[in-house]
């Protein structure tokens, strides 16, 4: 089960093993696992080697540390949510599980003044004021991406008096009757900021996407910025495609 012999590190053979004893339910959801020591003695390895191995487990959402009490398995699949790119979809969307628990965790929100080129996007005057909020995106009590959301003051000010919760789509088009006709996207593969890092409890060298959408009303103007950093290591990116035309590409080829 361990080979020492092999390339791979030890804490990733036995993070895998542990992983695969969870999928045939040797070991149960709910239930608590062999103890460090155990392991290490198991397995004869170094305890921090284990120590890694679960750390790792853990940070997926497969395990949970309780304190004074042990280490428990938490789910027997990792959580791997899929965003539809294309569509305007919420980050409850992005789930299939019906059993998981969504969180949202409010960072900031208040009133400030436009830079330059939010005030673009959203087509007012630079200095105006605007709706910033700021939310961590929580399932199973992990972090899987941060939202920085900008909206018109003078539209939607009432959002400050509000609270945010779930699929902000769902308040706009409840409280504000807003016409969200379709949306513009663009991704692009970024070093998380530091910030980011700290509140998604990631790590400096896991990979981060940022996605930015435009979502617009049937009359195309802009009613929402959204700026979103998702966890490269937790997110899985989607897109429907149109079938393939053989006439474009046999054009292209004289």
């Amino acid at each position: 089960m361990i080979d020492k012999t092999d390339p791979m590190p030890l804490y990733l053979q036995l993070s895998d093993w542990i992983e695969k004893m969870i999928k045939r339910e040797t070991f149960k959801v709910g239930s608590k696992l062999t103890s460090e020591g155990e392991l290490a003695k198991d397995f004869q390895l170094n305890r921090n080697t284990v120590r890694h191995a679960i750390s790792l487990l853990v940070h997926r959402g497969l395990l949970e540390k309780r304190k004074g009490v042990g280490t428990f398995v938490r789910r027997k699949t990792i959580l791997y949510p899929i965003h539809q790119l294309g569509k305007m979809t919420s980050f409850i969307d992005d789930f299939e599980l019906n059993d998981v628990e969504i969180e949202d965790r409010i960072i900031y929100k208040g009133k400030v003044k436009a830079s330059s080129e939010i005030a673009e996007k959203l087509m007012l005057n630079k200095g105006e004021q605007v709706v910033k909020i700021e939310r961590l995106r929580i399932a199973d009590k992990t972090p899987f991406l941060l939202e920085i959301q900008f909206y018109s003051f003078q539209d939607f000010g009432e959002l400050l008096d509000m609270e945010i919760k779930g699929s902000m789509y769902r308040l706009l088009t409840n409280k504000f009757n807003a016409d969200l006709h379709h949306s513009s996207q663009a991704i692009r593969a970024v070093k998380a900021p530091r910030d980011v890092v700290q509140k998604c409890g990631m790590s400096r060298f896991e990979p981060c996407m940022f996605l930015e959408s435009l979502a617009y009303t049937s009359q195309n103007k802009c009613i929402e910025v959204l700026h979103s950093y998702y966890r490269g290591d937790r997110y899985l990116f989607r897109v429907e495609t149109g079938q393939y035309r053989r006439e474009i590409s046999s054009a292209e080829v004289k």
